[in-house]
């Protein structure tokens, strides 16, 4: 069963989202070597991805295969260190990690 957020309310009664921690089956964890790339599948369900990585590494996140540009810019799609992401409309999500990185992505829907 997926995982939803909520809506909530902080210590100063901003509302925010509530995120939950997720059951087994909505959260990945992967060990990356520097310069090592993966792909993760998006529940169909899914509507976000919480993406948590390792303090202090680099790690580029993004719906398309990812290829850095050197000294120059790129067409890119990728975001460098994403928190949350929309989801909808994405099948895969493409890691490239030019640190080594532990990586933890938890999906929800709402």
């Amino acid at each position: 069963m997926p995982t939803k957020m909520t809506l909530n309310k902080d210590q100063n009664s901003n509302v925010t989202y509530g995120i939950p921690f997720v059951s087994a089956p909505e959260g990945h964890a992967i060990s990356l070597a520097a310069a090592g790339t993966a792909t993760l599948t998006v529940p169909e369900w899914a509507t976000v991805a919480l993406c948590q990585i390792q303090p202090g590494a680099t790690v580029w996140i993004g719906p398309d295969a990812i290829t850095p540009a050197a000294a120059a810019f790129g067409n890119e799609s990728a975001d460098i260190n994403p928190a949350l992401r929309d989801v909808r409309g994405v099948a895969t999500l493409h890691f490239y990690a030019v640190d080594a990185a532990q990586i933890k992505v938890s999906f929800y829907e709402g």
